[in-house]
């Protein structure tokens, strides 16, 4: 019964895309589903066991991205927090504009779309050719008024990293608020909200070894939040509906696993994509790594192989137990080539022919190793037989 697949001798190198839970989370979530089971909203003890266990989970968060725990909104996905966000800073507006940039995720993108078509009016910037926004052009585009800028934190295809502390100086100086998409970030670059000018944070648990269904909206200032969901008075009425427990307590697990192993985890992951670039770069011809000119998050690699069809390498890899990705998870069936390569100024055959690899803490230099080889066999097979 079921659908358990033998998964042994898979190289999972697409951990932008969503991670493994470690075996405390999935314990964690299995208590929550267990003994600790119970519904927070509810007034007999098995709701207060309830809301323990997830006002346990939301201090761990908290603790991970330097806030208050009071300042966290439990969500069901990124894309709902982000959603949220722009909800909230664009509902009963005259005119409202927002700015943000060219390389966003997909679920700013699309909310961005809808709103146009809803009398906002959107400015997305350009980036330059390593996926980095300048400073000067967000400046110049403050000079109109402004109700909101949205700039992802890290880039989920390249790993690109923005001034994340100039950004949120001039929104501050700006009186403009500001939202980051950190779900590629959290975990992965040290985040202390208390210290950095941010007014809402969104990020997930499947990207730090948490459970896919839980993620979390941070809100400087919860009542410049408003919900779009209606119903209970579940988180404060911020956010209606019964708490996903379970997948909350992962989440808080998680969140306290990296927090305690932060320098270990990060020191691990750019070993691994290090000596995996290092190995790619010198062992096959006409490799170039895409963003690799900017400063990029520990775990992160997009690489551009030379007369290859990506499309079909991406193949050949999951044939072979890889896997990786040409693009994010939420555009990886979209048969064009990753807007985020062509707003950096590559053409469509050169993003056509790259490739994302992301890494975890669990995965190992055996894997790498393992992993480097087979692709230079495939691409070299690519290459001697394109069509």
């Amino acid at each position: 019964m079921g659908c358990t697949e033998d998964i042994s001798g898979e190289i999972y190198f697409d951990n932008n895309a969503t991670t493994r839970p470690l075996p405390e989370v999935t314990e964690a979530m299995h208590e929550a589903m267990g003994e600790g089971f119970g519904n927070p909203s509810s007034a007999h003890s098995a709701g207060e066991r309830a809301r323990r266990r997830m006002d346990l989970a939301r201090k761990r968060t908290s603790d991970l991205v330097g806030c208050s725990p009071e300042d966290l909104i439990f969500t069901s996905s990124g894309t709902e927090s982000n959603n949220m966000v722009f909800y909230s800073c664009t509902r009963k507006k005259n005119r409202p504009r927002i700015v943000t940039t060219q390389v966003e995720h997909s679920s700013i993108m699309k909310m961005c779309n809808f709103l146009e078509l809803n009398d906002v009016h959107i400015e997305m910037l350009e980036v330059d050719e390593q996926g980095v926004l300048d400073i000067q052009r967000l400046e110049d585009a403050l000079s109109e008024k402004t109700d909101l800028v949205s700039v992802q934190w890290v880039n989920n295809e390249t790993g690109v990293i923005q001034d994340m502390a100039s950004i949120s100086e001039l929104c501050r100086k700006n009186s403009v608020l500001l939202h980051t998409d950190a779900a590629q970030a959290v975990g992965k670059l040290k985040v202390d909200l208390a210290k950095l000018h941010v007014d809402f944070l969104s990020f997930t648990a499947h990207k730090i070894s948490g459970p896919q269904g839980a993620a979390v909206l941070y809100a400087k200032d919860r009542l410049l939040v408003n919900p779009f969901l209606f119903g209970g008075f579940q988180e404060e009425g911020f956010r209606p509906g019964t708490e996903n427990l379970p997948g909350i307590a992962g989440l808080g697990t998680a969140c306290e696993i990296r927090h305690t192993s932060f320098e270990q985890a990060i020191g691990k992951m750019r070993g691994l994509r290090d000596q995996f670039e290092k190995t790619i770069i010198e062992s096959i011809p006409d490799t170039s790594i895409n963003g690799g000119g900017g400063e990029r998050v520990c775990n992160t690699t997009n690489i551009h192989f030379g007369g290859t069809d990506g499309r079909k390498l991406v193949s050949l890899l999951d044939e072979a137990g890889i896997r990786c990705s040409q693009s994010s998870a939420c555009t990886n069936f979209d048969v064009t080539p990753s807007y985020v390569l062509t707003a950096m100024g590559l053409d469509e055959q050169h993003a056509y022919s790259s490739i994302r690899f992301s890494f975890c803490p669990e995965n190992s230099f055996e894997e790498t190793q393992k992993a480097t080889e087979i692709i230079r066999e495939k691409c070299e097979f690519l290459r001697n037989h394109p069509c």
